[in-house]
């Protein structure tokens, strides 16, 4: 064996010992760890909810019909929520879509993607981990997303006149 180098017997009790060590240490890394990941997690929880309130606010002010949010984070991880809203005409529903990216752009978002503008039946904003859905009645009842994401929490009343 060379100079400084420890048997392996000896190695891995030195291993041991400080593995020991540092399970018996108070606030140990682990457990900061994950202490700080939840905070982490729970302050994102809160921006996003916000980003809802917000576009829900705005297209209350624009006097969207049938509002209706829902959480999908447990079914799918393509977004965490759902907004659904109705507008009487295609002019309405471009209002609306405005109201949705003027009141979000104020909290520092712009959407990844915008669909459907042009035509106003279905107007999509894609905010990631929120959609944002303006319907013209007509094609909401056609593509019945309320009744395809049935299994969704159905959140609306906790952001109505939040």
């Amino acid at each position: 064996m060379g100079k400084g180098v420890a048997p392996v017997g000896a190695m891995d009790e030195l291993i041991a010992a400080a593995v020991s060590k540092v399970e018996r240490m108070p606030g140990d890394a682990d457990g900061e760890r994950a202490r700080r990941r939840a905070e982490a997690v729970r302050a994102m929880d809160e921006r996003l909810v916000t980003i809802v309130k917000r576009g829900v606010d705005a297209l209350l002010d624009k006097k969207a019909e049938k509002l209706v949010v829902l959480k999908l984070e447990e079914l799918t991880a393509m977004s965490d929520y759902f907004v659904l809203a109705s507008a009487t005409n295609e002019r309405q529903a471009q209002a609306l879509s405005d109201a949705i990216e003027e009141a979000l752009k104020k909290e520092g978002r712009r959407p990844n993607s915008i669909e459907g503008y042009e035509r106003a039946a279905w107007i999509l904003l894609d905010y990631g981990d929120v959609v944002f859905h303006v319907f013209h009645d007509e094609a909401r009842r056609f593509y019945g997303l309320a009744r395809l994401w049935g299994d969704a929490p159905d959140l609306t009343r906790d952001f109505q006149g939040a």
